[in-house]
């Protein structure tokens, strides 16, 4: 039987130096050997978010990772914007809803962005705590423009918090925690992170980190346990070690490749399936697509029927749709070492769908999206 592709943004195929650290012998969590191997994995982390701030992990998805963090940060009555995308940072809406916060929000049509200009009206509405922003939106593929909406927003309102679900681009396309003066964000293994499901990580800036409170009882969403127990080198609970081994695996991978030259393989992938897909007919979805994932359409065959064919004859899996864009678009993620290879390897097979006879040729323009 040919082999199978994983190729839907999130979870994700792992790559082979990932299985092999997930089957190491586990390490008891409470010992020095495990204390060396967690703070060194804290300081991979810290490369990631290129950040030399606060950073920890927890057990747990991309999900609940936004809404500890929320929960951790934010107060009942406190004022919060909320910019509203898609799915996802629906949910961010709905929670911070159910935390009976004071919520603004701004609601886009799916594949629509936030721009920066739209910044300056809403800030100058009142103060805000917190503003909770998702860098890529990824049930459409839209991605904002982080670093001039971070400007805007803190050279406004230098105090507020700025919270960013990069769930779906940290690790694949360029993201400065430091230097965009971000103060929280989140990313779940089974993205870019090229690990299973489990595992969350967190960046919190000396500003997030002071906003943390202690509980009398335990909590499992409150970040200040995490926080206070990465200072310690260790999990207040106990952590998923053979899961932080995949991470580690995985950090050390993007480390020796160097993250400026990671980002620039997922522009490259992600460009070359873009105008594939272009070439074909198709339609890329969004006003601002990621390089992270493509969400796109095809004529003369609906998102249905191409995710059955390219499921049952060439054993490659995407997403579909999601919401008002179910059965409208398929969707795929650009990630890991191979993913030029798997762009042209699914070109080919959607070529070969809609009967072009072999139309995609294999150095295609370097049209991407946005990074």
């Amino acid at each position: 039987m040919s082999q199978y592709h994983l190729l839907t943004p999130g979870p994700v195929a792992l790559p082979p130096f990932v299985k092999e650290a997930l089957c190491k012998p586990v390490i008891h969590h409470r010992t020095r050997e495990f204390e060396s191997f967690y703070g060194a994995l804290l300081e991979d982390f810290r490369y990631l978010f290129q950040t030399r701030q606060h950073t920890l992990s927890m057990i747990g998805s991309g999900t609940y990772g936004v809404e500890t963090a929320m929960y951790s940060l934010l107060r009942p009555g406190e004022r919060v914007w909320v910019v509203n995308m898609g799915k996802f940072s629906q949910r961010w809406v709905d929670y911070a809803r159910l935390l009976e916060l004071e919520v603004v929000e701004t609601t886009k049509n799916w594949g629509e962005v936030l721009s920066p200009e739209e910044v300056l009206p809403v800030m100058e509405s009142g103060p805000f705590q917190a503003v909770v922003l998702t860098h890529c939106e990824t049930s459409t593929g839209a991605c904002i423009d982080l670093e001039e909406i971070a400007f805007a927003i803190k050279q406004q309102q230098p105090a507020c918090l700025l919270l960013v679900d990069a769930i779906s681009t940290l690790g694949a396309i360029p993201f400065y925690f430091d230097a965009w003066q971000i103060d929280c964000a989140v990313v779940a293994a089974q993205k870019a992170l090229m690990n299973p499901a489990g595992t969350v990580v967190m960046a919190l800036s000396e500003a997030a980190r002071a906003c943390l409170r202690p509980t009398h009882a335990a909590d499992f969403r409150n970040l200040y346990n995490y926080a206070l127990w990465a200072d310690r080198l260790n999990y207040p609970y106990t952590p998923p070690v053979s899961l932080l081994y995949g991470l580690q695996a995985a950090t050390r991978y993007l480390r020796q490749q160097r993250l400026p030259t990671v980002w620039n393989q997922t522009h490259q992938a992600s460009a070359l399936f873009k105008a594939g897909i272009v070439q074909l007919g198709g339609e890329v979805f969004g006003h601002s697509p990621s390089d992270s994932m493509t969400a796109f359409s095809l004529p003369d065959v609906s998102a249905e029927e191409l995710l059955q064919a390219l499921e049952q004859t060439h054993r490659i899996k995407l997403s579909g749709g999601q919401g008002p864009l179910k059965g409208k678009l398929a969707r795929m993620a650009h990630w890991g070492p191979a993913a030029t290879e798997n762009a042209r390897l699914t070109l080919r097979a959607i070529d070969q769908i809609l009967g072009k006879n072999g139309k995609i040729p294999t150095n295609l323009p370097a049209e991407g999206g946005k990074s």
